[in-house]
């Protein structure tokens, strides 16, 4: 194996373990703790703009107060290296597990996140920007089980059981 191969599979390993690290301070009730997942100047896309630490911790812990607990669940990464070895982008899909604070009712999300990643010389690999992409979520007594979220990036809009897409 070169080098450059096992390189990059240590990177790739590494930005799992990164995605891993943000996903377990969520479910840990630790903004602060995912926010320093991100650069300094790191920009969280969470249903608008949030530009630094500060900003997107603020943020994530608005979203996080709306629940009693969380649990996210990763797969399908797919990461590419850029080719200055310092820069990557990279998207998972999570499955994520939520308990609603107001009523205590389960709600379950599913989504790609979708980021590009900086190296950093004292902290390693880091989110330069991530996006939350929503695919679609399921609330028990829902009373509009296909809310629409158009933000999915390889969404398609088709008839229903029309098959090849004409």
């Amino acid at each position: 194996m070169s080098t450059d191969r096992l390189q990059q599979l240590l990177d790739e390993r590494d930005i799992v373990n990164l995605m891993t690290r943000y996903a377990d301070r969520i479910d840990g009730n630790d903004p602060i703790g995912s926010a320093a997942c991100f650069a300094p100047d790191g920009v969280g896309h969470y249903w608008g703009e949030f530009v630094g630490r500060e900003a997107i911790a603020a943020r994530l812990a608005g979203i996080l107060d709306a629940f009693v607990c969380t649990s996210h669940h990763l797969t399908n990464w797919l990461i590419e290296i850029g080719t200055d070895g310092d820069t990557a982008s990279a998207q998972a899909y999570v499955y994520a597990f939520h308990r609603r604070r107001k009523d205590e009712l389960p709600f379950w999300v599913s989504a790609r996140w979708i980021d590009q990643l900086v190296r950093t010389p004292d902290e390693g690999w880091l989110f330069a920007r991530r996006e939350v992409a929503v695919v679609g979520s399921v609330l028990v007594h829902d009373v509009d089980k296909n809310m629409n979220h158009p933000n999915h990036p390889g969404r398609l809009d088709r008839p229903l059981g029309v098959w090849p897409i004409p």
